[in-house]
């Protein structure tokens, strides 16, 4: 979802959650290292989070 939400945008902004959720999905769990897991979590809502407010204030603009 987060591909198409993006409309090509901010596409970057969004690969690191991405590829987080097909390490999430694709890997063994024994894999996953839950430090680097909480990591890239934190990192997402910290940056990707303010993107997809401004995307949803965006929408909410257009269509009042």
């Amino acid at each position: 979802m987060l591909k198409q939400a993006s409309h090509g945008l901010v596409t970057q902004a969004y690969s690191g959650p991405i590829a987080l959720r097909d390490k999430l999905a694709h890997l063994p769990h024994r894999k996953l290292n839950a430090e680097v897991l909480v990591a890239s979590v934190e990192r997402a809502a910290a940056e990707v989070l303010p993107l997809i407010q401004a995307r949803i204030q965006a929408l909410s603009n257009t269509s009042a």
